[in-house]
């Protein structure tokens, strides 16, 4: 048989609920799933036997959320290419290249790189030659 040994440095950061959705979920869980009384599940987490009967009472109403939703990873948008998309089309209407519409866009004090005019060229279905003056 094997010896239990000591806990690796870093234990103490796992060792109490942090956050408020930590405590919350290991409360419901003594309680749930555990088998634990009211009284011992609220008291090994910090709660009151009311209070966690109000979690056990909102988290079967379906009103309360233990864990956030998962999301999509990456940025959400980008407001500096939302903000020049139209100036960037209305430019490439008038017949100038992306390394020309970027320069454009710097001096009317709205900076936005050769990638991004690309990308918002691209999303918007234009043609975007490689080089300034290219076809």
């Amino acid at each position: 048989m094997t010896a239990v040994s000591a806990p690796r440095p870093g234990w103490e950061l796992l060792a109490g609920p942090g956050q408020v959705n930590q405590r919350r979920y290991e409360a419901l869980r003594a309680y749930l799933h555990d088998g634990a009384s009211l009284q011992e599940a609220a008291g090994a987490t910090g709660y009151t036997r009311n209070a966690l009967a109000s979690l056990v009472r909102d988290l079967r109403a379906g009103k309360l959320t233990v864990f956030a939703p998962p999301g999509v990873p990456g940025r959400k948008g980008a407001p500096k290419k939302d903000a020049a998309r139209a100036r960037v089309i209305e430019l490439r209407r008038e017949g100038l290249s992306i390394y020309e519409i970027s320069t454009r866009l710097t001096r009317e004090g709205t900076p936005l790189g050769r990638t991004a005019v690309s990308d918002i060229l691209r999303e918007e279905g234009a043609r975007t030659p490689p080089w300034p003056g290219c076809c």
